[in-house]
C-alpha cells in the first residue's frame, strides 16, 4: 500500500512538473531596436556614387564636405576669385564665386575655364562643373552648403540643385 501511495505521489509530481513546464509562456525576444534616424537607405539620399560601398551615408556626406572644402581652397587661390562656395552632388560641382574688383564681378569665359580646370584637377571624380558669380545663385549655393554641413541630406535640395544647374549651365 505504501508503494501504491508512493507511485501515485510520483505520478502527481510528474504531471505537475510537465504541466508547469508545458504551460510556460514562450521565451520573449527583445523588441527590435528602433531604426537609427541618421541612417538613411541609399535610395533616400543622394550619396557620392564614387564613395566606397561600405561607407555610411553620413560618412559619404562628410566625404563630400571634405572634397568641397579642398575645391574651395584651390579656387580661392586664383587671383580673380575673392571667395568661393562649392556643393558636390554625384559627379557635379556647383561653384559660386565672388570675384575681385579687377574682373568687374562677371565670370567671363576665361575665368570660368580657369575655375573649371582647377576644380577638375583638385577632384578627379568631378565630371561637370557649373560656375556662377550671380549673387542670387551664390547665396543659394551657400545656403545648400551650410545646411549640408549641418547634416541635412542633399536629397532635400534635389529640385533646387536641378534648377541651379539649369540656370548656371544653359542647355544642360
Amino acid at each position: 500500500m505504501k508503494s501504491k501511495k508512493l507511485l501515485i505521489f510520483l505520478c502527481f509530481i510528474l504531471i505537475l512538473g510537465i504541466a508547469a513546464t508545458g504551460c510556460r509562456r514562450p521565451v520573449e525576444r527583445p523588441a527590435p531596436a528602433p531604426a537609427d534616424p541618421r541612417r538613411v537607405e541609399p535610395n533616400q539620399e543622394m550619396t557620392d556614387r564614387n564613395a566606397p560601398m561600405n561607407m555610411q551615408p553620413g560618412e559619404a556626406m562628410q566625404d563630400l564636405n571634405i572634397r568641397a572644402d579642398r575645391i574651395v581652397n584651390a579656387v580661392v587661390k586664383l587671383e580673380e576669385v575673392r571667395s568661393a562656395t562649392v556643393v558636390i552632388t554625384d559627379n557635379i560641382a556647383l561653384v559660386g564665386v565672388s570675384l575681385t574688383e579687377d574682373t568687374q564681378g562677371e565670370v567671363n569665359t576665361e575665368v570660368k575655364k580657369k575655375i573649371e580646370d582647377v576644380v577638375r584637377r583638385t577632384d578627379r571624380n568631378i565630371e561637370r562643373v557649373s560656375v556662377s558669380a550671380d549673387p542670387d545663385i551664390v547665396q543659394r549655393i551657400e545656403n545648400i552648403s551650410t545646411e549640408a554641413t549641418r547634416g541635412r541630406p542633399l536629397s532635400g535640395f534635389g529640385r533646387e540643385i536641378e534648377e541651379l544647374i539649369r540656370r548656371m549651365t544653359p542647355g544642360a
